[in-house]
């Protein structure tokens, strides 16, 4: 391997593979002692640039989470890939896609774990966001000219239209071939979202969640997943599209390619700052004073989260909509975000904290950033005071006692600067959701004085 991985490909039938396997180029096949899996190294060109992405294909030895947990896991140690896609067939959810068209998991929806009580069996299943770079950028891609690439005949036209349509939405995975309408809809009460159900979404998921590689699922509709389920007629033409369109995704040119990021010099790579406002407009170039030596002389780019529309006497008139800003696939975060191998991260903001946590996690699990802190008691500032971080009062965390596994949401209330209203937070959502309150003693604005005394908050966390 001369050098790193871009994509590793996954696939759970002969059919899928050779979807995918034809459109590589140079493809060579790989072995390795004590494996049983064969690998099939190609490249994908990307068009009009020269460069061409790495990718390694593997096909799982069966159906099923287990094996596609363990096939990414085995490609995962083999090859380090930057991104893992799972590409296949999936039935579809009638009356919300058709027979022949792509659907681009958000996320797999794990619906086995279950409880069987008395009265029945009570589902608790489990959600695994796919990558939000990945799935942004397929959103995006609006262009047809991945329909030229199909290869299969169509089987039928009947009720649907002549091109494949792409859909976005949640997936199913569980150990069940569902051809039952019954279950089926038992399914969309539990994921109301749902357009199609597979076998393998989330072993993959599982497999790759310790790792920096990040993963999307991407399928064709062969069937409904009802009692007219077939398993001929639309197989081969949901396979062809399904690859027909990661391909395409892919030749635009979606995320950098590993390799380079190999062979970039740090040093001359831009700070990327991220401002994150809704109190008031910053001024990107306020941070500059703040900025170590060593990152003074870097190109800058800024990219502006502005929330301040949304706030009216410093008061938040749509929470909903500003989160929904910060989490768009499509959005300033996520598009910075893609540039995460080509640039340094740095994260400003002055807004409301729920805004700031959200847009925090949103890069942190992705991409290391420099933190600074405005200060308005020391020049109206970003640079941290020089301060003993001895004395910073306790944190302390209350009602983690009500959270159980079956917990699925939480109100997380920080009182810091200020003393939070629990009560209120309450109203705010749904009867009985539990609240995790992070609190000291005696809140106080400014009571944060350094970038180590950030880390207490995440670290109070159970």
């Amino acid at each position: 391997m001369s050098r790193a991985v871009d994509f590793g490909i996954i696939t759970a039938l002969p059919i899928e593979r050779d979807a995918v396997r034809r459109r590589l180029e140079g493809v060579v096949s790989r072995q390795f002692d004590g494996d049983p899996h064969t690998y099939y190294e190609g490249r994908l060109s990307i068009p009009e640039t020269g460069d061409t992405y790495l990718v390694v294909l593997v096909m799982q030895l069966g159906m099923g989470n287990a094996e596609a947990a363990t096939a990414a896991a085995k490609l995962v140690e083999c090859w380090h890939p930057a991104y893992v896609v799972m590409v296949g067939i999936a039935g579809g959810v009638r009356g919300k896609v058709n027979a022949g068209d792509v659907v681009v998991g958000e996320l797999s929806y794990y619906y086995e774990p279950a409880k069987q009580t008395g009265t029945g069996e009570q589902r608790r299943g489990k959600q695994f966001p796919c990558s939000r770079i990945l799935y942004g950028r397929a959103r995006a891609y609006d262009a047809a000219d991945w329909h030229k690439d199909l290869e299969k005949e169509r089987p039928a036209l009947g009720a649907t239209s002549l091109q494949p349509t792409v859909h976005f939405g949640p997936i199913a995975a569980g150990e069940k071939v569902v051809a039952n309408k019954r279950f089926l809809d038992r399914l969309r009460k539990d994921c109301p979202q749902l357009l199609a159900v597979a076998m393998e979404g989330a072993g993959v998921a599982l497999a790759v969640s310790d790792s920096a590689t990040e993963w999307i699922e991407i399928r064709g509709i062969s069937d409904y997943a009802d009692e007219t389920k077939s398993d001929d007629d639309w197989r081969g033409y949901a396979a062809d599209a399904a690859a027909a369109f990661f391909v395409g995704l892919l030749r635009t040119r979606p995320v950098p390619q590993a390799g380079a990021a190999l062979t970039q010099e740090i040093s001359g790579r831009p700070l990327l700052v991220l401002c994150a406002q809704s109190l008031r407009t910053i001024g990107p170039e306020e941070i500059i004073g703040a900025l170590a030596p060593d990152k003074r002389g870097q190109p800058r780019d800024f990219v502006s989260l502005d929330l301040t529309d949304l706030v009216v006497d410093r008061i938040v008139t749509d929470p909903g909509e500003a989160a929904r800003r910060l989490a768009d696939p499509a959005g300033g975060l996520m598009t910075a975000l893609a540039r995460r191998a080509e640039v340094d991260f740095a994260f400003q903001g002055l807004c409301h904290i729920p805004f700031a946590m959200l847009a925090g996690h949103l890069v942190s699990d992705r991409q290391p950033v420099t933190l600074y802190d405005f200060h308005p008691t020391v020049s109206n500032t970003w640079k941290w005071p020089e301060h003993d971080d001895a004395t910073y009062p306790e944190l302390r965390t209350f009602g983690t006692e009500a959270l159980t596994p079956a917990t699925s949401e939480v109100i997380i209330t920080v009182s810091t600067s200020y003393a939070a209203n629990d009560e209120a937070a309450r109203r705010l959502t749904e009867a009985g959701t539990p609240v995790i309150a992070l609190a000291v003693t005696s809140p106080e604005r400014g009571i944060v004085r350094s970038a180590a005394q950030v880390l207490v908050v995440p670290v109070a966390f159970p």
